[in-house]
């Protein structure tokens, strides 16, 4: 092995354009010694000139680079995650190592936030709302004592029956900050986001679609029937389906609602004018709808940049300072406001692990590395740039 071709592989690692094999000859790298003064000094000058930190502690780093490299490598095979999400993952820790690369004796104060307590709430065709925790277990029955449904743990399902009964809509509605999977009564699974709601019916009736509204973010693995085909209805657009798995983001907010496509088909159909083209998208493709043109565009991505939120990450690749706070505002359930307007003409690739990774750890990350600081005050995060 040499030296210039373990600097061109660090330079591709910081760059964000390592490829599979170049991780690997770098993980055997960090396993010799005789390479240990070469990366002390190339890791130094990288980090005093890109984020002003010396003197770095490089068995701490080297230590936590090969476990996180490790780390991810087992969950790109265990999730099969698209290539591009490996490197964002240890891109980001890498730099997260930053704050390991002080004085060893110096000891950092974290600000801790507490994110607001707010519950789930389902509210029943009759009126009758009732909170949902995330834990536990739960019999939800109707107000004259029908059981409906049962709760265990972090998912409802829903009874299914064979009665033909009139239609009765139940809405669950998902706070910031959390996220709960329902099981429909027809096997349907939705796992719905942070700030999302969702009407549908306690039982689908036959000869009728299955159809439920969404206003925020979900995942859906529909149930195949082909005489009963599923609809998601989205303020001016409705998903058709008959089995499939497909992310919505359609929240009231933004100014488009996606569609990706993981399996199976879907028909993006505007309900605002006839007019308006369908389209059908194929699996792996993203179709946006614009909600100001009832414009549709597509084009294919990377799946799981897209549902990786369903499995405790937070994807963003070339996204603008602002989209990064919006979402962490989404799962956190905090308000972050940027004064100053720093960083809003930036863009990041990052990847956060929000079951383990507290709001104060991931703005800490950001501090450190971007001439920030932020201030809290009851819950809500100001950020500003430093003097």
């Amino acid at each position: 092995m040499k030296s210039s071709s373990l600097e061109t592989l660090l330079a591709k690692f910081l760059g964000n354009s390592a490829k599979g094999e170049d991780l690997d000859e770098l993980n055997r790298y960090f396993e010799d010694d005789n390479y240990k003064s070469f990366i002390k000094n190339y890791l130094k000058t990288h980090f005093v000139v890109l984020y002003k930190m010396n003197r770095p502690n490089l068995e701490e780093t080297k230590k936590e680079l090969l476990r996180e490299i490790r780390r991810d490598k087992k969950l790109t095979l265990r999730r099969n995650l698209y290539q591009g999400l490996r490197y964002a993952a240890i891109l980001v820790c890498f730099l997260a190592i930053g704050i390991y690369m002080f004085n060893n004796t110096e000891k950092e104060v974290v600000t801790k936030i507490e994110p607001k307590e707010n519950s789930i709430t389902l509210e029943h065709s009759d009126g009758m709302v009732e909170e949902i925790s995330e834990t536990g277990t739960l019999a939800i029955k109707s107000k004259d004592g029908k059981l409906i449904a049962s709760q265990r743990g972090n998912k409802i399902i829903f009874n299914s029956t064979k009665e033909n009964e009139k239609v009765k809509y139940n809405t669950i509605s998902v706070p910031y900050g959390k996220n709960i999977t329902i099981a429909l009564s027809d096997s349907t699974e939705v796992t719905m986001n942070a700030g999302s709601r969702m009407t549908f019916p306690e039982q689908f009736v036959k000869g009728k679609k299955r159809k439920v509204r969404l206003s925020g973010e979900a995942f859906f693995k529909v149930s195949h029937d082909a005489e009963h085909p599923f609809v998601v209805g989205l303020d001016s657009l409705d998903v058709q389906v008959l089995g499939t798995t497909f992310n919505v983001a359609n929240y009231a907010e933004d100014s488009t609602t996606e569609v990706v496509l993981v399996s199976g088909s879907v028909q993006l159909v505007p309900n605002v004018s006839a007019e308006v083209e369908k389209i059908i998208l194929a699996p792996g493709f993203k179709g946006t709808f614009h909600k100001s043109t009832s414009r549709i565009e597509t084009v294919k991505v990377p799946t799981d940049l897209y549902t990786s939120w369903v499995n405790g990450y937070i994807v963003f690749r070339n996204a603008p300072f602002s989209n990064m706070m919006q979402k962490l505002e989404r799962h956190y359930n905090v308000t972050i406001s940027n004064l100053d307007g720093h960083l809003e003409n930036e863009k990041f690739n990052a990847t956060i692990d929000i079951q383990h990774e507290s709001i104060s750890q991931v703005l800490e990350y950001f501090s450190r590395i971007h001439n920030i600081h932020f201030e809290v005050d009851n819950g809500h995060i100001t950020i500003l740039k430093n003097d």
